[in-house]
């Protein structure tokens, strides 16, 4: 697993796709942006400085699913963030900014640690979650799958 704040130029597709992404945030009276690269210090007051992830089941390693396929892993995953009892859990978009590829929706949450994000992030096929906490910048934690095929989401944000 990787550590990625924003790398300049990655040099996988599907990861620069993730960089260019937007990941919104609905904290019931408003919707916050979180930046790759920038803290996110109203999302540290809101969370007390726990540290987050935010989280999604649909298109795993950025390959497009059908949307029942897509609502059932979300389901899946909704049942997941309920057993890990995270202290806050909140609805959140990942969105291709060019438009080209559907919203994903998921969640932010506050995992008890980062291995917990890490392993439903594996367990969801996802090759990227993004994470944050008091005062640290969003950073991609990128997983290798070992695909060596360019995904969906790559092909579709370079055209």
């Amino acid at each position: 697993m990787q550590n990625l704040a924003n790398a300049p130029e990655p040099s996988d597709p599907l990861i620069a796709a993730f960089a260019a992404a937007e990941y919104r945030v609905d904290t019931g009276a408003t919707s916050l942006t979180v930046e790759l690269g920038s803290p996110s210090p109203a999302l540290d007051r809101l969370l007390d400085g726990r540290p987050w992830a935010i989280i999604t089941a649909h298109n795993p390693d950025g390959r497009l699913q059908s949307k029942a396929r897509n609502a059932a892993a979300h389901l899946q995953l909704d049942q997941c963030l309920g057993r890990v009892k995270a202290a806050v859990c909140l609805p959140a978009c990942n969105r291709d900014r060019s438009g080209k590829w559907p919203d994903e929706p998921g969640w932010l949450f506050t995992p008890n640690s980062m291995a917990d994000a890490d392993r439903l992030a594996r367990r969801f096929g996802q090759r990227a979650i993004v994470a944050g906490g008091d005062g640290q910048r969003a950073e991609l934690r990128v997983y290798d799958t070992g695909s060596t095929s360019l995904p969906d989401f790559a092909r579709a944000v370079r055209s």
